[in-house]
């Protein structure tokens, strides 16, 4: 399981990173500590393999299983305000095979 939490239009990430395996469940709990955002994860060609809404207060959980290795990027995927464009992590995600 990854925690992430998302406040003041910034995504913090567990210290040591964010990595799986190609075929393995991977739980992610997303929580807001202010205003709704989108928790967006992005393969390499811009592509989005899946999106949840992350509401304030609440551990918003989603699990996938990536089928191919690489490198992903996180993005808010809602509209929360003047600082949107700018929540963007790249290559937030390793996936190993």
């Amino acid at each position: 399981m990854f925690s992430i939490t998302i406040c003041d239009y910034k995504f913090t990430l567990p210290a040591d990173g964010i990595s799986a395996r190609v075929g393995e469940p991977v739980e992610f709990v997303a929580s807001s500590c202010d205003v709704t955002y989108g928790f967006g994860v992005f393969c390499k060609t811009g592509r989005m393999l899946f999106q949840m809404q992350v509401l304030p207060n609440y551990e918003n959980r989603i699990i996938w299983i990536f089928d191919e290795p690489g490198s992903y990027t996180i993005r808010s995927t809602e509209y929360s305000g003047p600082q949107h464009p700018f929540m963007v992590v790249p290559d937030a995600i390793t996936v190993v095979p």
